[in-house]
């Protein structure tokens, strides 16, 4: 069986995995750009002289169950602070007043599952993934051998 024959089974079998990793790839590419893959910061101005809350107190603005959040983000730099809830969602808060500023949804991390293969669980990622991406490796130096010796049709 020739570099070809190969070629043409093995791009018919990795194009749907492929396909996934492509698309999510671009749309994380531009998730700044997009409000619905990853909400814009809110610009949270310091209070002078006030303490910032204490992971009980967000917790308890955000009026949400502490089993629901899955990340609790600050960035002293930005002055910025984030919970990003396991349902998707991110509630942006003020570190000091406590009051919620943005509750968006984010699919950052869906799209991140999606392209490493981890939303179809372990077995997806390993089975499924990484033997596509070697497929796409072996279709990239196999093209590159073919192409030279195509023949040329007028």
């Amino acid at each position: 069986m020739s570099f070809r024959k190969y070629h043409r089974i093995i791009s018919l079998i990795v194009a749907l995995p492929f396909a996934i990793v492509l698309v999510t790839g671009l749309l994380l590419q531009v998730r700044q750009e997009v409000e619905l893959i990853q909400p814009k910061s809110v610009k949270m101005k310091k209070i002078e002289g006030k303490e910032l809350l204490t992971l009980e107190d967000i917790q308890r603005a955000s009026g949400i169950n502490s089993q629901e959040i899955d990340q609790i983000i600050f960035r002293p730099q930005k002055f910025h602070l984030c919970l990003r809830l396991k349902d998707g969602r991110e509630l942006q808060l003020h570190p000091q007043t406590g009051e919620i500023l943005k509750s968006a949804p984010r699919l950052t991390g869906l799209l991140i599952d999606l392209h490493q293969g981890s939303f179809f669980t372990g077995w997806g990622q390993y089975l499924i993934f990484l033997p596509s991406g070697v497929g796409v490796l072996f279709l990239l130096i196999s093209g590159l051998l073919i192409y030279p010796r195509r023949k040329h049709r007028g």
